[in-house]
């Protein structure tokens, strides 16, 4: 996924995040997020092209579920340290339904609607 691309379509938005992998779950939380695939940060991230089973709560009665890809590690500096460790990833969905899509991209429009708005009003 470009990183150019992604941003540019993507929206910040802050949603729990599950990873379901072969080692067990992850605790994370999205960053960017759009139709394609998602920044998400977490601790310890799986490894670069591993599989996982992504569960995104997009609100509080609602949960997407989709497969994906680690196709990018992002690193951050350590707070004592000072050693760069792996912090946050980029995934592509692999496998998100049609339906979930769609729920996607409507929230990311209503997403982008409010900021229109939160903007039109400030001028």
């Amino acid at each position: 996924m470009n990183e150019k691309a992604h941003r540019s379509s993507a929206v910040e938005v802050r949603y729990p995040v599950t990873l379901l992998t072969a080692d067990g779950n992850l605790e994370g939380e999205t960053r960017l997020i759009n139709s394609k695939g998602a920044l998400i940060r977490c601790q310890r991230p799986p490894s670069l092209y591993e599989r996982a089973t992504i569960s995104i709560d997009i609100s509080e009665h609602e949960t997407l579920i989709a497969e994906a890809e680690v196709v990018r590690l992002e690193f951050y500096e350590s707070d004592e340290n000072q050693v760069m460790a792996p912090r946050g990833m980029v995934v592509r969905f692999t496998n998100l339904s049609n339906v979930g899509r769609q729920r996607l991209r409507h929230v990311i429009a209503k997403h982008y609607e409010k900021k229109v708005k939160r903007l039109t009003a400030k001028n």
